[in-house]
């Protein structure tokens, strides 16, 4: 499965699987599951070591963006970090001989294969993600069992590690009920397998688990989605009805919570609830939430400048592309439409410049002389022109 597939169905690629309907309805949320394969060198173009070596001596990384562990002993900072939090890349280096784990956090800031690949994820389970990049020495285990309050998708990229499952984790935990070595213990291990390089594994949120190396270096990617839950949507909903609906800025009775004010407050709590349904704007609240994860990976587009300044020599004969990793949407607005991107930014067209934009953000690349949108040339000018000073849109015939 090439990277084809990886933009058409990024889940399936990881598992590497025909298609993510099946992993949806059977295991999302409530079963692990180990996607097994036979080509060792299925990431290899994702992530390697030597990609990490070059982001930790040339990127000026502080800490906690790079952090060291082990399941044997805590690691003071002052091991591998200067006072100004910089981390120090030689004794890093000796750290990791002496068997501890480093970890890369938020490399999909640094690293443009990562970006991607959260960017994929992140629209296609509509949940927001981020990633840790694990770099563990042979025969070494950074963390004991625990559970995440996350749910993680682990691409083995390079050596493998020995995993096991147990019970005893919570269901479906809140981000407030993190695992606590001092209170929680793992039960009984039912389950033991090897990831091998090539290899993905699903470990939904609240599963106890632990993993360690077997006789070589293991890198790996864990990829960690942030459920949007169903509480979550409520919450959005609801704060979305109080910036329109006075009936809910209202004050609470005094006494509210003594006994006898309890049932007038119940009645009207419970009218508030009812009437939900008829209030609240799901288009607009799911809408707006989508496009607030999708920003949360800003696009990394290292050629603007040059964009920029050519951007008024565009010619009709030119191609344009729309840029894969910038989400957006339109929304009509009276006589105006506006562009929503991922980044919260809202950019206003004349009403006629509808058909132009809904075509470039449904094919890609285009050549401008065959955009049907019935404008003429100047008028097509100026919305393409717009797009392409924003960073949404590039003249492919200058790359």
């Amino acid at each position: 499965m090439g990277m084809s597939h990886m933009e058409k169905d990024v889940i399936a690629w990881i598992l590497d699987i025909q298609d993510s309907e099946e992993f949806f309805s059977k295991y999302r949320g409530t079963k692990w599951f180990h996607a097994r394969a036979t080509n060792r060198e299925r990431f290899a173009d994702l992530l390697s070591i030597d990609a990490l070596d070059r982001i930790l001596g040339t990127n000026g990384i502080r800490h906690p963006d790079i952090r060291l562990v082990s399941a044997d002993q805590k690691i003071p900072l002052s091991e591998y970090v200067w006072r100004d939090r910089m981390v120090d890349p030689a004794k890093v280096a000796r750290l990791f001989e002496s068997g501890a784990t480093v970890i890369f956090g938020g490399l999909h800031d640094r690293h443009e294969g990562v970006r991607k690949l959260c960017t994929r994820v992140t629209r296609q389970v509509s949940a927001q993600t981020q990633t840790n990049i694990y770099l563990t020495p042979p025969s070494s285990q950074g963390f004991k069992p625990h559970w995440d309050t996350h749910d993680v998708f682990v691409l083995q990229i390079e050596g493998s590690k020995r995993w096991r499952i147990y019970e005893g984790g919570p269901t479906r935990p809140l981000k407030n009920q993190k695992f606590n070595p001092q209170i929680h213990n793992a039960g009984e291990m039912t389950e033991e397998f090897t990831l091998n390089a090539g290899e993905a594994l699903y470990v939904p949120r609240g599963t106890m688990h632990a993993a360690t190396t077997t006789d070589e270096t293991s890198l790996h990617i864990t990829l960690g989605v942030l459920t949007y839950t169903w509480a979550d949507l409520l919450i959005d909903c609801i704060s979305e009805i109080t910036e329109r609906s006075g009936a809910w800025r209202a004050d609470l009775p005094p006494g509210f919570y003594r006994p006898k004010v309890q049932s007038e407050l119940q009645d009207s709590f419970k009218e508030l609830i009812e009437g939900l349904p008829d209030e609240m704007d799901l288009p607009l609240v799911t809408k707006e939430r989508q496009l607030r994860f999708e920003g949360h990976h800003r696009p990394r587009i290292t050629d603007n400048l040059n964009q920029a300044m050519q951007a008024s020599s565009l010619k009709e004969t030119d191609a344009v592309k729309w840029r894969s990793e910038t989400a957006a949407s339109i929304e009509i607005r009276g006589e105006r439409i506006v562009l929503q991107n991922g980044n919260t930014r809202e950019i206003e067209f004349p009403i006629t410049a509808r058909k132009t934009l809904e075509i470039l953000l449904s094919e890609n690349p285009l050549a401008i002389k065959e955009i049907d949108d019935g404008l003429d040339w100047p008028s097509r000018k100026i919305v393409l022109e717009k797009l392409i000073r924003e960073g949404l849109l590039s003249n492919e015939s200058i790359r």
